[in-house]
């Protein structure tokens, strides 16, 4: 993970102090998503245009760490925030960023190269022989890049995290890769569409075109095979729901799970998706040095030492999606290192009638933070360990009271949100920023600890991917199958504007990279190729708990789980009790 900022501008007084003031916003942010290197590099692009380069690197790849900004012996320069997971580039042994640079290198049109690029990733890359600057997100938009254009003083800034101070910048859709020719004397913009163009594309470009001010010109699609799904399986037959309709009625869900599992079809699903998941979850702990964040700094000053600590940690509702990650996590992390199990909750005001009259402390903290999410965490806890015995968890209880939760939403995490203001952002803003800040009390033993991961395991895109959200069970039952499909891969577009890039930004201030494994692309390749009612059932005749997410509550009842595999879907707002449920989600917050 690293922190990356770019300015280009003219070679005048005002774009000079443009660019000086933007970096100095934005260089305290940016470090702390790469603590392990800081470095910049300026260069004369032309007699017209300067070059502003900037990295913050956090070692993840490679046996010695890669500084940033990257240049080629041609005079190529590439900021890269990524990993290579998967693909023909992908490799155990060197850092990504030499790999992309000397494939970027080694021709003129980069366009082959970015088909050939499989993982989560943002770039910045200056091609000295075209002079064009290129810069974009992955398809799927998983990591952050922010863009300004000041038409006034003739400045273009990109940057991977920024500050409210920071007017009129915007999140770059990730729609494709964009590309700025400095052969011309003035801001100009192109895209290189990820997938053929449709009518939310053209929606996307119109909407940045008025709030840039500047003309977008549309290029070749970079992606020329990737499959539209936009007209899958709508249509039901009786006889493909006959193994859904025709399960006993009763109320236990386990059950239920457990005698769809014996059909050949449903169990061939089940392995399909537990084998991907298995393969995104393993490269996902692998690819990383073998220190915590605090035996790194040793190795980074030139000493040897063997770490011991925890180095993957995961954020831990005890829901159905963190619980299948974290069982998967079990088989391919070492048994004797432990893992953290990162569970938030916030402050409630407890009635005199329901706190304690005793003098036990302890019992009344118990009491202020016993959040649903709190709840089944201890219980999810509990399975794991009888499903896995072997492994030390640690169970992290992130206690946040609401005095703190007021001071770092005003001085920290309003900056890292931004330039995203509603309620719902904040809420989720801020509970992602304490739980992955990671310091609490262990459960049981209620000892002070501080998590020392450097990687953390999301569970995003699960919803998106499965049928999640009680929308979902609303739209099945009044416009039918072809609406819900229709919903869920809208909602997968969308999943970068509406989640990514704001966890990114969120989970990255504390020199952690947040790893998302429902989201690789094979696996969302795979399930977006299922039949909709392969994926999820949400009809009357299977409830919540059950007919949402189906597929992955069969995953998780063939790994073992019980009561966790039947939890009904909680956002995690609500769970961790940080939003106010009389507060519309979509209004702009008053607090940020």
């Amino acid at each position: 993970m690293c922190g990356i900022f770019c300015s280009i501008y003219r070679s005048t007084d005002d774009a000079e102090g443009s660019k000086q003031f933007q970096w100095n916003i934005c260089k305290d942010l940016i470090s702390t998503r790469g603590p392990d290197h800081l470095a910049d590099k300026h260069i004369s692009l032309n007699h017209e245009w300067q070059g502003y380069f900037a990295s913050a690197v956090l070692w993840m790849q490679g046996p010695n760490i890669t500084t940033q900004p990257s240049l080629d012996l041609n005079g190529n320069l590439l900021l890269w925030n990524g990993d290579l997971f998967s693909g023909c580039l992908a490799k155990d042994d060197v850092c990504d960023t030499i790999t992309v640079l000397g494939e970027f290198e080694s021709t003129t049109d980069i366009i082959p190269v970015l088909r050939k690029i499989e993982g989560p990733y943002s770039l910045i890359y200056y091609q000295k022989s075209s002079n064009i600057l290129y810069f974009g997100r992955d398809i799927i938009g998983r990591h952050s890049l922010l863009l300004k254009v000041d038409n006034e003083v003739n400045s273009l800034t990109l940057t991977s995290v920024a500050s409210k101070k920071m007017k009129g910048i915007i999140e770059i859709p990730a729609i494709g890769i964009f590309a700025m020719n400095l052969n011309s004397s003035c801001i100009n913009l192109a895209c290189y569409p990820w997938r053929e163009p449709d009518l939310r594309f053209t929606d996307v470009i119109e909407a940045l075109e008025t709030s840039l001010n500047v003309d977008i010109s549309i290029r070749k699609t970079i992606l020329n095979t990737y499959s539209s799904l936009t007209n899958l399986h709508l249509h039901p037959d009786p006889k493909d729901l006959e193994y859904l309709e025709n399960i006993s009625c009763t109320n236990d869900f386990n059950k239920i799970l457990q005698c769809l599992l014996e059909n050949q079809e449903v169990n061939e699903r089940v392995e399909r998706l537990t084998e991907l998941l298995h393969q995104s979850v393993k490269v996902r702990v692998k690819k990383k040095p073998n220190y915590c964040k605090n035996c790194i700094k040793v190795v980074l000053s030139g000493g040897n030492i063997t770490c011991t600590h925890s180095k993957i940690g995961i954020l831990f509702s005890g829901g159905l999606d963190s619980a299948i990650l974290t069982a998967i996590a079990d088989k391919h992390i070492p048994e004797d290192e432990s893992i953290d199990l990162i569970n938030v909750a916030f402050e409630k005001s407890v009635s005199n009638q329901n706190v304690s009259h005793t003098s036990d402390e302890k019992e009344n903290v118990t009491q202020k933070y016993d959040v649903p999410d709190r709840k089944t965490g201890r219980q999810t806890y509990n399975e794991l360990l009888r499903i896995c015995p072997n492994r030390k968890w640690n169970f992290v209880q992130c206690n946040i009271t609401q005095v703190e939760l007021q001071s770092y939403r005003a001085s920290r995490i309003c900056d890292l949100l931004h330039p995203l203001c509603r309620i719902l952002d904040e809420s989720l803003g801020c509970a992602m920023w304490f739980a992955s800040r990671a310091n609490g009390l262990l459960y049981p033993s209620n000892e002070t600890y501080e998590s020392p991961c450097r990687i953390l395991l999301l569970g995003i895109g699960a919803d998106e991917l499965f049928g999640g959200y009680m929308r979902h069970r609303t739209i099945l039952r009044h416009k039918g199958w072809d609406a819900l499909v229709q919903e869920l891969n809208i909602e997968l577009a969308r999943i970068s504007e509406r989640n990514l890039g704001r966890d990114d930004r969120v989970v990255s201030d504390h020199g952690k990279q947040p790893r998302l494994p429902y989201l690789d692309e094979n696996l969302v390749h795979y399930v977006q190729h299922l039949k909709p009612w392969e994926r999820c059932y949400p009809t009357e005749r299977m409830p919540t708990g059950l007919g949402d997410k189906l597929l992955l509550r069969l995953l998780a009842c063939n790994i073992g789980f019980q009561s966790t595999a039947n939890f009904p879907k909680r956002a995690f707002q609500f769970g961790s009790r940080i939003a106010n449920s009389k507060e519309n989600a979509n209004d702009i917050s008053n607090r940020l």
